[in-house]
């Protein structure tokens, strides 16, 4: 039996070598090599505005997984384009699992209130009512139109805070403003409601979309079905807050478990100018697609979950550099103006 072609995006991890031949998409040759090195994956050294070596990438895949920017839609078209070619030429239709997110939910609540409107991934209306210039929906629609023609098999993927070692980006970010301030702050009142996944967790749903894709009867939803919630906890901001002021005092590294605000300077410097989109919205998910294809997630609320995280996420804050500057989430996020 040949290799099945997998054509990852912005991803790095080890898959079944006898099953899979697998192609990494990186930045930078030194992490090329590594990679290449510790992994024994081949490599293409380029990012998502090649188009040329995309499209040439992905023509040679019969899954491409992008987990690298959901705000990306010439990278997206490219694949797309891609796995168009593909098609034409061997009559076979190719799969694209593709890494959006639930900022695609998010409201301008700047901190101020608590919203309890749920999305959910059978609600495929309520999700395609999101207009395609907010947050990662210039992205999802392209890729789920051409699902939807039948060009390709497109499954989108929508995490919510991603949490787990090394993972997380807004864990890390307020860590590091408490250090900073000497105490756990949050954004404004820290009123909204957010939900988040562990990263394992994240994965499985992946793996379990990419054995569907390349199943001889795939069952799972697709095309302009195909969106995937996959929220396993459940928090408001100023509980996040809490929950890391108590964790870091009783740890030692914060002299209070008290909580307060951030002033607009804090805000600004721990979480950039972008802190009202990441820490001060709500979004909410609803999983139900995930657990019909048999997804078992293994932490969230009360087992393992997003507070279990904080002090490891601690740890490797400190190993990675407690001054970094906040991580940006979005290179090319459209503007933020056009929902709500």
């Amino acid at each position: 039996m040949s290799q099945i072609s997998l054509f990852l995006v912005g991803a790095s991890g080890e898959g079944d070598r006898q099953r899979f031949d697998i192609t990494v998409l990186i930045r930078g040759e030194e992490r090329a090599a590594l990679i290449r090195e510790k992994l024994g994956l081949k490599t293409i050294v380029a990012d998502l505005s090649d188009r040329a070596l995309i499209v040439a990438a992905a023509e040679n895949a019969d899954v491409v997984i992008n987990a690298a920017n959901a705000d990306h839609p010439e990278g997206a078209a490219a694949i797309v384009d891609g796995l168009k070619n593909r098609q034409a030429k061997t009559g076979k239709t190719a799969s694209y699992i593709h890494c959006s997110g639930t900022g695609a939910l998010t409201d301008k609540a700047e901190g101020e209130f608590a919203d309890e409107k749920v999305f959910d991934d059978e609600n495929v209306a309520a999700i395609k009512a999101i207009p395609v210039d907010y947050v990662h929906r210039a992205c999802d629609t392209l890729i789920s139109n051409a699902g939807e023609a039948g060009d390709i098999r497109s499954y989108i993927v929508m995490p919510p805070m991603i949490y787990g070692r090394g993972t997380s980006v807004q864990i890390p970010a307020l860590i590091r403003g408490a250090l900073k301030t000497g105490q756990s702050c949050h954004y404004k009142k820290g009123l909204p409601l957010w939900n988040a996944v562990h990263v394992q967790d994240l994965t499985n749903l992946f793996l379990l979309l990419l054995d569907d894709a390349l199943s001889a009867t795939p069952q799972a939803p697709s095309g302009g079905e195909g969106f995937y919630f996959c929220a396993t906890d459940n928090f408001q901001w100023k509980q996040l807050a809490q929950e890391l002021g108590t964790r870091l005092h009783a740890h030692g590294v914060l002299p209070t478990a008290e909580t307060r605000s951030f002033t607009d300077e804090e805000a600004n410097a721990a979480l950039g100018s972008w802190g009202g989109f990441a820490y001060g919205s709500n979004s909410r998910s609803k999983a139900i697609n995930a657990y019909k294809l048999g997804w078992k997630p293994a932490h969230g609320d009360g087992n393992d979950g997003l507070f279990e995280s904080i002090v490891t996420e601690y740890k490797f804050v400190v190993e990675e550099g407690k001054d970094q500057a906040p991580k940006v989430h979005f290179d090319e996020m459209y503007a933020l103006s056009g929902k709500k």
